[in-house]
């Protein structure tokens, strides 16, 4: 695969061409996918004034699309800006960006790869730092606004014992209007409400998805079962404001030695509205 390099609203990257869909990698900050393309408008939000305050009053921007974090999320961690160039290899079918270590020295490197008409999307986090620290990739996909998310409920149980957890923001109100149950699974209505909405599954299916003007986007990720996850167990969480939805996906908590690296792989699908989450 020849890279095509391209600008898009403002950033250098690449665009890599898939069976369905195309993806834009941001190249000169990140790293960050920062377009998903089907048939219509791309599918991401892109937010060049959003962002919030880093832990020594630096600005972390969020640009937009989808970027990696680490979990649990603490500010002096998770927050650090990431407004650098990323280093760029070009693998089979695809592409790697590596940031530099940020002010927590976590080196954080997002690979994209076409794998039929879907995407193999591997997360990566280097620990640059001379100390362990425990923590999980965190994959989180922003979203335009206007469209419909579901969240899979897990749970296999006879119905005797409790099996299965919806996970609860302090900040969301459960007579929120724009919240839904099915018998299997929560909808949540991307659309301006009282307040931001966030919600998680604990177990979850390993799945997430998202409808908007005749596309639907998912998520999928292998879960470890043997694994301690943050937020509750929530390892599949939805998060709303009016301004984007975001999927998020986990990996399991670990304790991270320096120079060791934890990674986490997301499969993307882009395809019609009105699809299964299987």
């Amino acid at each position: 695969m020849t890279l095509e390099r391209v600008a898009y609203h403002g950033y250098e990257g690449v665009r890599l061409r898939g069976g369905r869909s195309s993806v834009v990698v941001v190249t000169s900050a990140g790293p960050r996918v920062l377009g998903l393309i089907g048939s219509g408008e791309d599918l991401f939000a892109v937010l060049p004034a959003a962002g919030l305050d880093g832990p020594a009053g630096e600005r972390f921007a969020f640009i937009g699309g989808h970027r990696l974090w680490a979990a649990p999320e603490v500010p002096d961690i998770t927050y650090q800006p990431d407004d650098r160039p990323c280093a760029v290899v070009e693998v089979d079918d695809g592409v790697r960006v590596e940031a530099p270590a940020d002010g927590a020295g976590l080196a954080k490197a997002i690979e994209v790869r076409a794998s039929g008409d879907d995407w193999v999307v591997d997360h990566a986090i280097r620990n640059a730092s001379g100390a362990s620290v425990t923590i999980a990739p965190w994959a989180i996909t922003q979203l335009r606004p206007g469209g419909r998310a579901r969240l899979p409920l897990g749970g296999a149980g006879t119905g005797l014992q409790a099996d299965h957890a919806l996970v609860l923001w302090p900040y969301t109100r459960p007579d929120d209007p724009r919240l839904g149950f099915e018998p299997d699974a929560v909808r949540i209505l991307a659309e301006p409400g009282p307040g931001p909405i966030k919600v998680g599954a604990a177990p979850s299916r390993g799945r997430v998805s998202y409808e908007r003007a005749g596309e639907r986007f998912e998520k999928r990720v292998e879960l470890d079962p043997a694994g301690t996850y943050a937020d509750r167990g929530a390892a599949v969480q939805v998060y709303l404001n009016d301004d984007f939805c975001e999927l998020e996906t986990l990996g399991p908590l670990r304790v991270v030695e320096p120079g060791a690296v934890a990674e986490h792989r997301e499969r993307w699908t882009l395809g019609p509205a009105g699809g299964s989450d299987g």
